[in-house]
């Protein structure tokens, strides 16, 4: 990965997010816990080497190989939809609300690839032995207002798709305190775990197991679509369907949640890098 510290966020940057408490949201077999989600607001931290991108160009003429940024993927929408960032104002977390990193990953910006100039959103991980520490690495947003048909909507591009141990997800869409939806290219299932899409309420959890996985290495329009008013999940990878119709719970919802990256990373696992750009949340 050829990565421009943008935000230059490591694992020493993650000793400012308290790491104390546990949401009930994933697999019933593996117990995930967002950390930052009980924690009190994180001030992003600080890059001395980033210009604001008000004085982008001034900083391009004192330093040429800095990136300006392009129009922008989510300007060019039309209807505007709820949510969008496409990480083009070269500040990674500037339009989300939260961001949750453990010690054992990396997050940033990446000008080597994207979907649209000149970054996108990057993490990273690595090599975790049994009984090691997760590896969480997201962006969260929420979004409030009556929620009857969600979807979200990212590119992203993955160093590999086939998960063999541990649990990985690598996006969620909440649509209200008690109603989740994650998604997991591995989860905790004790005897069969496989790529699913979870739907967790207060009192049922329900695997809908994906028929695909995305292409690693290449970049892949993905798509959550959560239809409450017809109770009706699906899930598509470059337009290929790999959940059609699946049945859930038709109740509709109160809020919009999204998180992004390694959302839940549990060990053991191998490395593993994930890229996101021109995310798009609408309800």
């Amino acid at each position: 990965m050829r990565s421009r510290s943008i935000l230059g966020w490591t694992a020493a940057a993650a000793v400012s997010l308290a790491l104390s408490a546990a949401v009930g949201c994933g697999s019933t077999n593996v117990e995930p816990v967002e950390v930052a989600d009980a924690a009190p607001e994180a001030d992003l931290p600080p890059d001395a080497d980033a210009p604001e991108v008000a004085d982008a160009a001034d900083a391009a003429d004192a330093r040429p190989d800095v990136l300006l940024p392009a129009a922008g993927y989510c300007l060019g929408l039309t209807p505007k939809p709820r949510f969008c960032d496409d990480f083009d104002d070269l500040d990674l977390a500037n339009d989300w609300d939260q961001a949750t990193l453990l010690p054992q990953s990396v997050m940033d910006l990446d000008d080597a690839t994207y979907t649209s100039a000149p970054v996108s959103y990057v993490v990273v991980t690595k090599t975790i032995a049994p009984g090691g520490a997760a590896g969480n690495a997201s962006l969260r947003k929420t979004v409030l207002g009556t929620v009857s048909h969600a979807t979200l909507a990212f590119s992203a591009r993955f160093s590999t798709t086939t998960i063999t141990k541990g649990l990985l997800a690598i996006a969620t869409l909440d649509v209200s305190s008690n109603h989740f939806f994650t998604l997991y290219l591995r989860d905790g299932d004790a005897d069969a775990p496989a790529a699913i899409l979870e739907e967790l309420t207060a009192s049922t959890m329900t695997r809908h197991l994906l028929t695909k996985l995305p292409v690693a290495g290449s970049w892949t329009r993905i798509v959550i679509d959560v239809d409450l008013a017809a109770g009706k999940a699906n899930v598509t990878f470059g337009g290929q369907k790999a959940l059609e119709d699946a049945p859930i719970n038709a109740t509709i919802g109160t809020e919009a949640t999204i998180r992004l990256g390694a959302v839940y990373l549990y060990p053991p696992s191998d490395p593993f890098q994930a890229n996101f750009d021109d995310v798009v949340l609408d309800f």
